[in-house]
C-alpha cells in the first residue's frame, strides 16, 4: 500500500448555496480532440475513462488524451445513438445498424442476423450478471454472451418503440417507451404504467434510482417518482423548480441529490437543475458556462465531476470550493487515496477531529480520532470526491479525498 504525501490546504468554509454559485464548467469540443460536437451519450469505465458516443464515432478520454474510434477501426456505424460500459469494461454502442462491442482491442458487431430484435438501438443497460439489455424501435433484446432473448408487445410491453432501460438493485428492468408509457419487467412479467397511473407523460426519456430506492422517471412533461412498492409519490415540473419540463436525463451525486438535464427543442431552451423536492433548486445554462443548451445525457464520474453531453460539445461541471493546494508541513499521512472502506490517518499522540464533507459543503462524517488510533471507516460514503479536514488544537489541515 503506497503512502501518499499529504498537502496543506487553506479551506474557507462556505454554505452549499455559495458553493453552487461558484460552479466551474470545463468545455470540450473538436478543438480538444473529439470527432464531433454532437454527442448523444456518455459512459464511464472502472478506470474513470469517459466514453462518448457522437454522430461521427466514439471518443475515449483518459482525462488527458483523446482516442477516436470509427468504422475504420471496426465500429458498426459512426452515428452513435447510445453508449454503455459493462462490469468487464466492454464498451457497447447502439446505432441504426445494430450494436457494437469494444473489448479494448476489437470491435464486434451484432444485428438482427445474430438475434437482435431490431437494428435501430436507442438505449443499452448492463446487468451486474453480465447480461446486456438493448432497447430498440422493435422491442427489447437481452444477450448473456451466448443466447439472445427478445420481448415485444406480444410478451406484454406497452409499445415496441423503446426509449430508455434502467436496472434497479433487485434486477428489475424499468423500460421506457415513446407514447406507451413505462414498464417494469421482473424477468417474468411486465407491469405497465401510464398517465392513468399518475405519470406526467407517456413519453419516457430517462429513468434513474435514488439512493433510498425510489424510481425517478423523466418525461417530456416533467418528472414522476414512484416508491419501492411501485406506488406513485409525486410529479415535478417547471413550476416546482425544474429548468423546464422537457427532461432528457437524471442522475444523482454522492449526497443523493438529483441532477436533471433538460432541453425543449421547440423552445431552443435547455440547461441542468440541481433539484431538491420541496427545497431550493438551482439551475445552470449557457450563461453560466454550459457549452450548449441542447442537453442530451449526463453522468457523474468517479471523481465527482458531472459530465454533460450536448449538441455542441461536452461540459464537465465541478464546484469551486475555495481549496488551495500547498505542500504539507505537518506529519499527517493519509492513505489510501482513492479509498475504499478504511482510511488510514497517521497522526501523533494527540486526539484529532476528522471531518469529511462532500463537494457542496455538506458534512458527511465528523469524528474524533483518539491518540494511537489511525483508522476511519468510510464504507458508508458513496463514490465521489470529498474534502477531508483534520483539526488538532488550533491547527486545521485539509486534503482532497476520492472514494471509490
Amino acid at each position: 500500500m503506497k503512502t501518499l504525501l499529504s498537502f496543506l490546504f487553506y479551506f474557507i468554509l462556505i454554505t452549499s448555496s455559495s458553493i453552487l454559485q461558484a460552479q466551474v464548467f470545463t468545455n470540450y469540443s473538436t478543438a480538444n480532440g473529439m470527432p464531433d460536437n454532437y454527442v448523444n451519450g456518455v459512459a464511464v469505465d472502472s478506470y474513470n475513462h469517459k466514453w462518448f458516443g457522437t454522430q461521427s464515432g466514439v471518443a475515449e478520454f483518459d482525462n488527458t488524451n483523446w482516442m477516436v474510434y470509427t468504422t475504420t477501426q471496426g465500429l458498426v456505424d459512426n452515428y452513435i445513438n447510445c453508449i454503455a460500459v459493462d462490469n468487464s469494461n466492454n464498451v457497447w454502442v447502439g446505432t441504426d445498424y445494430g450494436v457494437g462491442k469494444f473489448n479494448g482491442s476489437t470491435w464486434t458487431t451484432y444485428t438482427t442476423a445474430n438475434g437482435l430484435v431490431n437494428d435501430r438501438v436507442m438505449t443499452i443497460a448492463a446487468e451486474s450478471n453480465g447480461t446486456i439489455w438493448f432497447g430498440t424501435y422493435g422491442g427489447v433484446s437481452s444477450f448473456n454472451g451466448t443466447t439472445w432473448t427478445s420481448y415485444t408487445t406480444t410478451n406484454g410491453l406497452p409499445n415496441n418503440m423503446i426509449s430508455y432501460i434502467a436496472i434497479d438493485a433487485g434486477g428489475n428492468k424499468w423500460i421506457g417507451t415513446w407514447i406507451g408509457g413505462l414498464s417494469k419487467f421482473n424477468n417474468t412479467t411486465f407491469k405497465n404504467f401510464t398517465t392513468a397511473d399518475s405519470l406526467t407523460d407517456n413519453n419516457i426519456s430517462a429513468i434513474s434510482f435514488s439512493p433510498d430506492g425510489k424510481v425517478w422517471i423523466g418525461t417530456y412533461f416533467g418528472i414522476s417518482i414512484f416508491d419501492n412498492t411501485d406506488q406513485w409519490i409525486a410529479n415535478y415540473r417547471k413550476a416546482e423548480g425544474l429548468f423546464n419540463n422537457y427532461v432528457q436525463d437524471i442522475c444523482f451525486d454522492s449526497t443523493g441529490t438529483a441532477w436533471i438535464g433538460m432541453y425543449a427543442d421547440y423552445l431552443q431552451e435547455g440547461g441542468i437543475t440541481r433539484f431538491i423536492p420541496g427545497g431550493t433548486s438551482t439551475s445552470f445554462a449557457v450563461a453560466d458556462g454550459l457549452v450548449d443548451n441542447t442537453v442530451k445525457r449526463m453522468v457523474f464520474d468517479h471523481s465527482g465531476y458531472l459530465w454533460i453531453t450536448t449538441g455542441n460539445g461536452v461540459s464537465r461541471f465541478s464546484f469551486q470550493t475555495g481549496i488551495e493546494e500547498k505542500k504539507k508541513t505537518a506529519s499527517y499521512k493519509v492513505y489510501p487515496n482513492p479509498a475504499d472502506d478504511i482510511l488510514y490517518i497517521s497522526h501523533g499522540n494527540q486526539t484529532i477531529t476528522v471531518k469529511i464533507s462532500d463537494i457542496t459543503g455538506n458534512c458527511i462524517i465528523n469524528s474524533a480520532l483518539p491518540a494511537n488510533t489511525n483508522t476511519l471507516n468510510v464504507s458508508t460514503l458513496c463514490p465521489g470526491m470529498y474534502v477531508l479536514e483534520i483539526r488538532e488544537g488550533k491547527s486545521n489541515f485539509c486534503k482532497k479525498l476520492i472514494v471509490r
